[in-house]
């Protein structure tokens, strides 16, 4: 049986954990449950008694738990309740201002380390390795992992800030989505507001945007339309997408025009609308819209 070196082994049991870490992070779970899960990892693989991820609120200047996973578990969930870490302040506050991974192997000797707040979670830290969550220059927080059986080493440290990179990076992608998100909400908002139907089509002539007033004046049902070429969506009002498909091809907009529609129980209604032309963010032509209201009412 080949020998291999303690070090090597070491390394090798730092790399499985690691690959183990990818999963959960890229798994679709809630932060808090992958947290959950990278921490179990970490703790198993450093046999160390307690991990926890702080999370850093960069308005409010401070650093609020996220996870914590151990011995010291609880005590530290009912400290959280008592106890805010500022930004600059004690052993996690000045980790994660200086954005630096440090080695406590005697954590007394350090002057941001306070034995009066672990005690507040029934701690006592023979040891204790400390990694800021760092990713782009901005920083998600402060990892901390306390009581390893023997001293924490640099092969320790490589592996936990490789540990943090990986968090970052879930955290900025986080941070995207909901961006994303709330952009995608704020956008519809703003569609769903406009006093009037609003439709839009793509190059290709498929309808992406189908607001609720055009649901309404039209009796046609916005979920089934989004999605499919206009000329099948407006079978009985073909007029419809002949204009966003002059607007698209013509590439000129219109305004104060009118057209009768067929709509449901073969109603004859007049539409007033106005055209306009839509563009991505690199000022190409990307669609047509139209907006329109039903003025039947006021031609009489």
């Amino acid at each position: 049986m080949e020998y291999i070196p303690a070090v090597k082994k070491k390394e090798i049991e730092h790399l499985k954990a690691l690959h183990e870490i990818a999963f959960f992070l890229s798994f679709r779970l809630t932060l808090k449950e992958s947290s959950g899960k990278v921490l179990t990892v970490v703790l198993s693989t450093l046999e160390v008694e307690t991990a926890t991820i702080y999370t850093s609120d960069l308005e409010q200047k401070q650093l609020t738990c996220l996870t914590s996973i151990g011995k010291h578990k609880e005590g530290i969930i009912k400290r959280e309740e008592r106890l805010k870490h500022r930004l600059g302040f004690g052993l996690i506050g000045w980790i994660a201002q200086i954005g630096k991974a440090e080695i406590l192997n005697d954590p007394q000797k350090n002057s941001y380390y306070s034995k009066e707040v672990d005690a507040l979670a029934g701690i006592t830290a023979k040891n204790i390795l400390c990694v800021p969550i760092v990713h782009k220059n901005r920083n998600y927080g402060v990892i901390e992992i306390i009581n390893k059986k023997t001293d924490f080493d640099e092969l320790d440290k490589e592996f936990l800030i490789t540990v943090a990179s990986n968090i970052a990076m879930t955290l900025e992608n986080s941070d995207l989505y909901q961006e994303m998100i709330y952009s995608k909400e704020y956008v519809e908002n703003i569609i769903e507001s406009i006093p009037g139907g609003f439709i839009a089509t793509d190059k290709e002539g498929k309808i992406t945007v189908f607001n609720s007033q055009a649901q309404n004046i039209l009796g046609i049902n916005k979920s089934s339309a989004v999605g499919k070429y206009a000329k099948d969506v407006f079978i009985r009002q073909p007029e419809v997408p002949s204009i966003l498909f002059d607007a698209f091809m013509n590439q000129q907009i219109q305004n104060r025009q009118e057209v009768f529609l067929v709509v449901k129980t073969d109603k004859r209604i007049l539409i007033g609308y106005g055209t306009i032309l839509i563009k991505n963010k690199f000022g190409k032509l990307a669609g047509s819209g139209m907006i329109f209201q039903d003025i039947t009412e006021f031609a009489k």
